[in-house]
């Protein structure tokens, strides 16, 4: 009895800790129950989820831009204020331990590196991504759209489908040239399944995700899901490994061993990879392959998603999607040409189009940091040990956008008034602070040739408000999400 009493008081004296934080500590989000905190909130499907994120990040607003939220005895700090996350995206750089959850994966690439490891990569990676390299992809990108846009002649006049298909294949097959190298005719991610398996292994992570009591690896190791990941991360490895080893090869072959950050002639990430180590010393083929799986999945992911809500906006939007028309009729002097580098920056509201529908539908709508030093916030004090949320899309849906934030306006991007226009905060949607997404401009230049591509051809159709979306690593449509095409006159 009397360690039995011990043991109670011990819980409810640790209870009691947690929900009376020091001062200057975020409000609590209701609904904590004794020992769990809020993890009950997790349980459920993917839908399910992403509307428990939704909430929780209203709520943090609603709340002076912070709540805070318990997982057992874990604090996570749940951020939308604008000038408050980007103090901590530019002050605590290290990922919390759910990151860990893709280790096996992705190990060091750019997502899940520890901070003394990102930053040097992040150096070595940035020529890659810069415009002049970026410049020499557009021809491939065209290609692929022209691809895009024969494939969906198929469904055009048919009434209702789902696009998503057809998306998934450009993006892949854009991005297997661009970071792989592999010929346009070459569709081996596409037939080896690197789609479904990587979808199938973000399930997997945000199943373990609901799933608290499985946090804990010593758990999680006997669990039928670690089985069903291994399985599957090893077939991603083995299929990016394969194409690896066999480009080295190539250019081993045709000893071409100068990087040349100059050149503009095409070169894939993999080969500046490939050709990197002689320069930088620690270029390994695991770590060239965590490197291009990082950018690889982050890329074809936010590309298709993208695309396809903005498709389904612009079906829905018919006023929208004739001005967008007209501003392609005014930059192309025929509907068959390709999209040139000197192009796409006269694509102006098709871009706003872009970032406003990005901004109502980020396709990661939260990202997080690990708390490793108190930091002192406007109003608030984030504890060391802790784990800080910054809930982008909170952020993107925040009063300070305007009295008209939950309304489609491509508009506001073409505002020069616009104070989020011109904020460090104003591309969440890519992350914020100095770790965010390498790869946002080949994205949008991506996005812009595939839309340029279609909207040209075709006159969409839809209904968004039909639309049930759910959270798997990425918020993505799942239900309601058809459009319907007709061949422009």
């Amino acid at each position: 009895m009397i360690v039995l009493v011990i043991l109670l008081s011990g819980i409810v004296l640790a209870w009691w800790h947690l929900l009376r934080q020091p001062p200057r500590s975020p409000p609590l989000f209701p609904g904590a129950l004794p020992l769990i905190g809020h993890a009950h909130h997790l349980f459920g499907d993917s839908k399910n989820l992403w509307l428990v994120l939704q909430k929780v990040q209203m709520n943090s607003v609603s709340q002076g831009g912070i709540c805070r939220v318990l997982l057992g005895p874990h604090t996570v700090y749940v951020l939308t204020d604008p000038e408050d996350s980007l103090t901590v995206a530019n002050s605590c750089f290290d990922k919390p331990y759910i990151y860990d959850f893709s280790k096996d994966y992705l190990k060091n690439g750019l997502i899940t590196a520890k901070t003394s490891m990102w930053k040097v990569h992040r150096k070595v990676l940035n020529p890659a991504f810069n415009q002049q390299v970026l410049n020499t992809y557009v021809d491939d990108m065209n290609v692929q759209a022209q691809h895009l846009t024969s494939q969906l002649a198929l469904e055009a006049g048919k009434g209702p489908f789902i696009a998503r298909k057809y998306l998934v294949d450009f993006a892949l097959s854009t991005v297997a040239r661009t970071s792989m190298g592999l010929d346009p005719q070459d569709k081996t991610w596409i037939s080896a399944g690197y789609n479904e398996k990587l979808e199938d292994l973000l399930g997997s992570y945000t199943e373990r995700l609901r799933k608290v009591w499985l946090h804990p690896s010593f758990l999680f190791d006997w669990s039928s899901i670690k089985l069903k990941q291994d399985q599957l991360t090893n077939k991603l490895k083995d299929i990016a490994i394969q194409i690896i080893n066999k480009r080295k090869s190539e250019l081993e072959a045709k000893k071409n061993t100068m990087y040349d950050d100059s050149s503009d002639k095409f070169k894939s990430i993999l080969d500046q990879l490939v050709l990197m180590p002689e320069k930088q010393g620690d270029f390994t083929p695991n770590v060239i392959r965590e490197h291009l799986d990082s950018l690889s999945a982050a890329a074809y992911e936010t590309t298709s998603l993208s695309t396809t809500a903005v498709l389904l906006i612009l079906g829905s939007n018919q006023e929208v999607q004739d001005r967008v028309y007209n501003e392609l009729k005014e930059v192309f002097e025929h509907d068959n040409f390709d999209v040139t580098k000197q192009d796409l920056p006269k694509l102006v509201y098709l871009e706003a189009v872009i970032r406003e529908t990005m901004r109502l539908y980020p396709t990661t709508p939260i990202v997080a940091r690990k708390v490793d030093k108190d930091v002192r916030l406007k109003n608030f004090t984030l504890r060391a040990g802790s784990t800080c949320a910054l809930g982008l899309y909170g952020l993107l849906h925040h009063p300070v956008w305007g009295p008209d934030v939950e309304q489609f306006r491509p508009e506001r991007w073409l505002e020069t008034a616009n104070s989020m226009k011109h904020s460090s905060c104003n591309n969440a949607y890519f992350g914020i602070g100095k770790r965010n997404c390498i790869g946002k401009v080949y994205t949008m230049m991506v996005m812009k040739t595939a839309l340029a591509h279609i909207l040209r051809r075709y006159r969409v159709t839809s209904d968004i408000k039909n639309v049930v979306w759910e959270y798997e690593i990425v918020l993505k449509p799942v239900q309601g999400h058809h459009i319907s095409l007709t061949l422009r006159s």
